[in-house]
């Protein structure tokens, strides 16, 4: 999982360009700034914990409500005849990422695979895009001792980064 500054710096010695970057990325961290850097160098943006990954925030003190839960993505569900998880799952693929989301319940897989079935629509996408909180979730959980979040993920790095084409 990479902030900017990884695989820009892998990149200036590396003989061979990774194949892919799996990354966190949900409707509150869309990340659009690495998917846009991943796609300008070939690299697969491939997607982790797509429905935000529920129950996670309490075990990490974040106080957020549960992204499957939110209205908006509540609201295009209903639409579409899905479930908040397709939604989550549907709008990732839509912007050309490999999704991953992980389950053991095969009722909940076979659910899941139905998200490439879910056709949203331009509105939906502003609507999902809109979303974006840069809010990392699972960060937390990688941190070393007395590591801070920013300094794990380079994000002044990140702040300041700007691709050239």
């Amino acid at each position: 999982a990479w902030s900017l500054s990884c695989p820009e710096n892998l990149l200036k010695t590396a003989k061979i360009v990774p194949a892919v970057n799996q990354v966190e990325c949900h409707p509150y961290f869309q990340q659009p700034k690495l998917k846009a850097y991943c796609d300008s160098k070939g690299i697969a943006f491939e997607a982790y914990s797509p429905l935000g990954g529920p129950g996670r925030s309490s075990r990490i003190n974040i106080e957020v409500d549960n992204i499957l839960a939110d209205p908006v993505i509540q609201e295009i569900a209903a639409r579409h005849e899905a479930t908040p998880a397709q939604i989550c799952i549907a709008y990732p693929l839509h912007r050309g990422l490999v999704v991953i989301p992980k389950s053991v319940n095969p009722d909940r897989i076979r659910e899941n695979l139905k998200a490439t079935e879910v056709k949203l629509d331009t509105e939906d996408l502003e609507r999902l895009k809109a979303l974006d909180r840069n809010l990392r979730f699972l960060g937390a959980i990688m941190l070393k001792r007395g590591q801070t979040e920013e300094e794990l993920w380079d994000v002044e790095h990140d702040q300041r980064f700007v691709l050239q084409y």
